[in-house]
């Protein structure tokens, strides 16, 4: 595989451009409570590890994450990814079990030569904690990556012996420092960021001068404002930039901040985590990213019994009883709760694929776009007040219900929008829209007053369809274009 590396705003795989698409595998090596449909006391791993211990004693607790990691994510999953056409994946690990993480990325990597894919490597619990929240893995609830230099000094020792380790591993794209330093309450330390990042280089460049660094900013990777002192050049000459974005608004305006961010500085953008939403939200979302040429990774390849991720596993029978046990003291004997993981691990080795998320990643049929998800438009008339989406477009874009405000773009569990917040595009006459689609497949719109407009289909670049839909003589309402 050829070397990945920053060449201004692009990457490069040798000498050839490349856009980095992919998936989280989240849940892996560091799993959290919400992928199993647990919260509570068991939203992280060491909370999750206590549990099991707990429940079945120590000699099954061994034995239960050892077939966990084993069957979580395989060579099938990594061989799907590329059959899909995506070229990456973003693998988090918990340096608390850095150990067991080595040997897993030792076994990884074999696969992913074969299937030609990319690992971004994810420092996704640091030690300490760089959040103080359940992603990190957090002992305290603190922070404490930033209030200790005890744990500063071994995220840099660990730093330096993955880089010495994979430093000839040009599958390895590059190294994420730090997952999402600082949520909103703790951003007193913001400026304690920067300082580790400066000294993170200086660690891993002494044993590694060819990886892609990988930086993020504060507040879950949405405030690059610690950036702001950079300038092009001033960190280092090979490393990305990279934003997290989450239940908003699916349009350029809500990531012009990173754009403008990664441009000033001369640098790739990545996209390192999205996804937690419904279809419609995707349909929209990553299509914008790729025309935009922001690499991306989505959160999350897998999870327990939803319809919002790739890849999703059956709840195990006695769920119910386990979970009632957590949160509510209920009894469960020994026997019955090994009964019920043992479940468990055969469950998660039974991965399905989620079709309509892949269609709607990938804007193939079938799949529904909203009207709203246009991929390039030409508007001639003022934007009367309706929803507050694509502001910078002088599109009618109107909620179905005649209210006007902000979009509630927060279907965490891949609901569908509700009524209240369905949106419609109003298109005038001599203006259109044009969406992007892969593939071959039928065009139907869902919509008033349709004879009104004209359709055109457009071959785009290798196997691409590009739709244009113009208003002639009276407007139309266009709610829906079906690509099936």
């Amino acid at each position: 595989m050829d070397w990945i590396h920053a060449k201004g705003t692009q990457l490069m795989a040798g000498e050839k451009p490349i856009l980095l698409t992919g998936f989280g595998l989240g849940g892996w090596l560091l799993p959290e409570g919400y992928m199993w449909q647990m919260m509570g006391n068991v939203d992280r791993p060491r909370r999750m590890e206590a549990l099991i211990e707990r429940m079945c004693g120590p000699d099954y607790a061994a034995s239960f994450w050892k077939k966990y990691n084993a069957r979580y994510i395989t060579e099938w999953d990594i061989a799907l990814i590329s059959a899909l056409g995506y070229n990456s994946v973003r693998l988090p690990i918990n340096t608390r079990h850095l150990d067991e993480g080595i040997a897993t990325l030792d076994r990884m990597l074999p696969w992913c030569k074969r299937w030609n894919i990319y690992i971004i490597l994810d420092v996704h619990a640091a030690p300490g904690g760089q959040t103080g929240a359940n992603i990190d893995d957090s002992a305290h609830d603190l922070p404490e990556l930033f209030l200790e230099e005890k744990y500063q000094q071994e995220l840099i020792d660990q730093w330096r012996l993955l880089a010495r380790r994979y430093r000839d591993e040009a599958a390895i794209a590059g190294y994420d420092l730090i997952n999402e330093p600082l949520p909103p309450w703790q951003l007193q330390y913001s400026d304690r960021v920067a300082p580790l990042y400066f000294r993170l280089r200086d660690a891993i460049r002494k044993e590694d001068p060819r990886h892609l660094l990988i930086l993020e900013g504060v507040r879950w990777a949405s405030d690059v404002s610690i950036f702001d002192d950079f300038s092009a050049g001033s960190f280092d000459d090979n490393w990305m930039l990279q934003f997290h974005r989450y239940w908003s608004n699916p349009d350029k305006e809500g990531i012009q901040c990173f754009i403008d961010c990664a441009r000033r500085l001369n640098v790739p953008l990545f996209m390192g985590e999205g996804g937690e939403n419904n279809t419609d939200w995707y349909t929209a979302f990553f299509p914008l990213l790729e025309r935009e040429g922001i690499h991306w990774s989505f959160w999350a390849y897998k999870k327990m019994n939803g319809a919002n991720s790739p890849v999703s596993f059956p709840r195990p029978l006695g769920w119910e009883n386990l979970r009632a046990y957590v949160e509510e003291g209920a009894a469960l004997s020994v026997p019955e709760a090994q009964a019920i993981w043992d479940e468990f691990l055969d469950c998660i080795a039974c991965g399905e694929i989620q079709w309509p998320v892949i269609h709607s990643l990938q804007r193939s049929a079938p799949c529904s776009v909203p009207a709203a998800a246009y991929d390039r438009g030409h508007f001639l008339h003022s934007r009367p007040d309706g929803a507050q989406l694509r502001m910078n477009d002088q599109a009618a874009l109107l909620f179905a219900d005649g209210h006007t405000g902000e979009v509630n773009f927060a279907q965490m569990k891949g609901e569908d929008q509700p009524g209240s917040e369905a949106i419609f595009l109003r298109l005038r006459p001599g203006e259109w829209a044009e969406y992007a689609f892969r593939g071959d497949g039928t065009l139907r719109l869902e919509g008033k007053d349709l004879h009104q407009l004209k359709i055109e289909c457009l071959q785009g670049e290798e196997n691409q369809r590009f739709v244009r839909i113009s208003c002639l003589e009276k407007e139309a309402d266009l709610y829906r274009v079906n690509w099936e």
